[in-house]
C-alpha cells in the first residue's frame, strides 16, 4: 500500500508529530527500559518558528508518513542558512527521525524532506541533526544498555538499517565518554591542577547566579572562538545564546559552571556541566510541569548520580597548556564529595583525538557512539 505524506501545518498536528515516538518505545518493553521521553513542552518551543531564535536563519518543514491511515514515522528538514554561509555550503539537514521498522515508510519520509531541501538549491542532506547542531544530534549506534543523558538521544538500533539502506552513508562518528569517580585519581589531578595554575599564573571560580548574564556573555565569547574550526560548528547569534542559556539556568549547579582567568581577570577557559535530569524527567512521560508530573520530577531529582559535561572552552593561545585539567579537576572533586558517581562528556568526534586523550587521562571509557549521515540529492 502507497505511503502518505503528510506535512505538519499547525500545533495540533505538531504535538502529534512530537508524541508519535511514544507508538515507538513504550511498546517495546527494551526500549522503553532505557527511553526517556522527550519534554513535550520543549519541543514545541524547538520547532516553533516564530519563537525560536534559530528560525531567524533558518526554515524548517515537518513531516509525517501514514500508512493503513495511522502515523508510522517522522521526519523534520531544515535549511540553515547561516550553516551554508559559514561553510560555503548547501547543505540541508533532517532530524526527529521515529520510524516503524519499514523500509518503505522510511524511504518515503527521506525522500519528502529530500525533495523539500533540493527545492530550495541544496545538494546534499545531513542527520539526525535536531534541528541544529548547537542542539540534539547524532544517532545511537553502540550504547543500547542504558539511558541517554540530558539531551543526548536514544533510538532503536534498527533505525540504523533503515538509515543506511534508505541510501545515506556516514558522515561523521561521535563518542560519548562515561567518566567513573572511582577510576579518577583526584590526587594526581588535583595536583596536575595545582601545578598549571601555579606555572601560568591561573586562578579558576565558580559562576556567578547574581551576574548571569555578564558570565553568559564570557562563556559565548570563549565558546565561538574555541570552537570555531570545528567540524560542523556555526557561531550561536547572542539571541540563540541568551535563550539557551535562560532554559538551562533553571537546571544549573554553579558548582560545575567554571572559569579560568589569568592574572588580569581575563577569562581563558570555561566548562560547563549540568545534572542528568534525565534520571527524573525519565518517571514524568514528558510532562515534568503538571502537578503530578512535577512533585514526581523533584522527587527523583533528589538523587541524581549523573552529570554531563556538554562543553569546555579554551582560548586557542591557551591550548595545550593544561587549562582542561583545573576544569576537569574541580568537576571530579566537587562530584565525588557530593554522590555524583560518574559523568559523560559528550559529545565528542571520533576524528578529535586531543579530547580523546584528554577522556582516557581522566578515566574516561567511550561508552556510547553516535553516527550523523550524509547523502546527496
Amino acid at each position: 500500500m502507497a505511503i502518505d505524506i503528510r506535512q505538519v501545518r499547525n500545533n495540533k498536528e505538531k504535538k502529534a508529530f512530537i508524541t508519535f515516538a511514544w507508538k515507538i518505545y513504550r511498546k517495546d518493553p527494551e526500549l522503553n527500559k532505557y527511553w526517556v521521553p522527550p519534554v513535550i513542552d520543549d519541543y514545541m518551543k524547538t520547532l516553533d518558528t516564530k519563537a525560536f531564535p534559530l528560525y531567524e536563519h533558518a526554515d524548517l518543514a515537518m513531516f509525517t508518513a501514514w500508512k493503513d491511515g495511522v502515523m508510522a514515522g517522522t521526519i523534520a528538514a531544515v535549511e540553515n542558512r547561516r550553516h551554508n554561509e559559514v561553510h560555503q555550503d548547501k547543505v540541508g539537514f533532517w532530524g526527529f527521525f521515529e520510524c516503524i521498522n519499514d523500509q518503505q515508510v522510511a524511504n518515503a519520509l527521506f525522500e519528502a524532506a529530500g525533495d523539500w531541501l533540493k527545492k530550495r538549491g541544496l545538494t546534499a542532506m545531513r542527520g539526525p541533526v535536531s534541528p541544529s547542531m548547537n542542539d540534539q544530534c547524532g544517532m545511537l549506534t553502540k550504547g543500547y544498555d542504558s539511558p541517554p543523558v540530558f539531551l543526548m538521544l536514544y533510538n532503536p538500533p534498527y533505525y540504523n538499517d533503515l538509515v543506511m539502506k534508505g541510501g545515506h552513508h556516514i558522515g561523521q562518528e561521535l563518542l560519548a565518554w562515561y567518566i567513573d569517580q572511582k577510576l579518577i585519581d583526584i590526587e594526581r589531578l588535583r595536583r596536575l591542577s595545582a601545578y598549571v595554575q601555579k606555572r601560568e599564573g591561573l586562578t579558576v571560580r565558580i559562576i556567578n547566579m547574581k551576574k548571569f548574564d555578564q558570565e553568559i556573555e564570557r562563556i559565548r565569547d570563549i565558546y565561538n572562538k574555541a570552537w570555531e574550526k570545528n567540524w560542523g560548528f556555526v557561531p550561536m547569534t547572542n539571541k540563540e545564546f541568551d535563550f539557551l542559556a535562560k532554559s538551562l539556568k533553571p537546571l544549573a549547579n554553579p558548582h560545575y559552571i567554571y572559569f579560568v582567568e589569568d592574572s588580569n581577570k581575563r577569562t581563558v577557559g570555561f566548562s560547563l556541566s549540568l545534572p542528568d535530569v534525565n534520571q527524573a524527567l525519565k518517571h514524568v512521560n514528558g510532562n515534568p510541569f503538571s502537578p503530578f508530573g512535577l512533585i514526581k520530577y523533584l522527587w527523583y531529582s533528589r538523587n541524581i548520580t549523573m552529570v554531563r559535561t556538554i562543553t569546555m572552552g579554551v582560548l586557542p593561545e591557551y591550548r595545550n597548556k593544561g587549562v582542561d585539567s583545573i576544569l576537569n579537576a574541580q568537576i571530579a572533586d566537587y562530584g565525588g564529595k557530593h554522590g555524583v558517581f560518574a559523568s559523560e562528556m559528550s559529545w565528542v568526534l571520533k576524528a578529535n583525538e586531543a579530547m580523546s586523550k584528554l577522556a582516557k587521562v581522566i578515566g574516561g571509557v567511550p561508552y556510547k557512539e553516535y553516527v550523523i549521515y550524509e547523502a546527496d540529492l
